[in-house]
């Protein structure tokens, strides 16, 4: 059986377009959702933007190829989302925390096989913060925290799963998420099969399974249909998470893919406000 969640963080870190690791970079700084007063610092106690990309970049990669801990030492909330998955920091005690530093760390230059539970962890807290903020009201209302719904928290990977229901639920937004970038990857009319077994042979790599592969290129064959994305997101907050993967998942280079964009936002009444703050959360105009 595919498990959906380990598949959805193998696509965020390879990334389904040239541009995904620069999105996900952006979306942490502090024009996202790593800047002070942020969902991330809000609700984890991190605050990644404390430091450039570029230099976080480095420090990671540094970190991957010595024992030296000083350089990851200097980058407040990243540094530390990054050790925990390194096995050198406390962040990991917050599970939420923990994968989104294995998620970092595997875009920033680490990540192997063992972290790919937590990387997909850390995929879902990405996505679901940048959606919960966005819906919040975005960068101008960071200093608002206030109290989020646990249902919301569960559905962006903020919270863990208590009990095997919440866990079923964890994993269905998990796959109606990697469903939504793979049929928006369809977006201009034709999804390349011989581009995606590429793909899924980098994802093999990465330790997925072949019960995921056979999923992934089942959901590629498939017929293009956004109305089965949209009945199948149960509220507001996953709606948000869904666009914003579907956005990581194209270029948005072509008409096609800005129709289906607006299209998909207008079909989850996702509003003007919404979407432009998960365009902006991840750089894109």
């Amino acid at each position: 059986m595919a498990n959906t969640m380990d598949l959805l963080g193998a696509l965020l870190k390879r990334g389904m377009t040239d541009s995904s690791a620069s999105r996900i970079e952006h979306s942490l700084g502090d024009r996202g959702i790593g800047g002070a007063g942020g969902i991330l610092e809000q609700q984890l106690g991190v605050s990644p933007a404390k430091a450039p990309v570029a230099a976080q970049a480095q420090a990671v990669q540094a970190q991957n190829e010595s024992e030296s801990g000083g350089l990851l030492d200097s980058l407040g909330g990243l540094g530390d989302m990054a050790k925990s998955f390194l096995g050198q920091g406390t962040q990991g005690k917050n599970l939420a925390a923990g994968g989104l530093g294995a998620l970092v760390g595997a875009i920033l230059g680490g990540g192997g096989k063992s972290a790919k539970g937590a990387i997909g962890g850390g995929a879902l807290a990405l996505l679901g913060s940048i959606a919960m903020q966005a819906l919040r009201g975005g960068s101008q209302q960071k200093s608002q925290s206030g109290e989020i719904d646990s249902a919301d928290k569960l559905a962006a990977g903020l919270r863990e799963p208590e009990n095997a229901q919440e866990e079923k639920q964890v994993q269905s937004i998990a796959d109606l998420t990697v469903k939504a970038m793979i049929n928006a990857a369809k977006a201009d009319g034709h999804i390349d099969e011989d581009e995606m077994q590429k793909v899924v042979g980098e994802l093999q790599e990465d330790g997925i399974s072949q019960a995921e592969r056979d999923y992934l290129m089942a959901e590629v064959r498939k017929p293009f249909s956004t109305d089965e994305i949209v009945r199948a997101a149960p509220n507001r907050q996953v709606a948000a998470q869904v666009y914003a993967a579907s956005l990581l998942a194209i270029e948005v280079d072509t008409p096609e893919e800005k129709s289906y964009l607006r299209g998909l936002a207008r079909d989850l009444n996702l509003d003007d406000r919404v979407v432009g703050q998960i365009h902006a959360t991840l750089g894109v105009a």
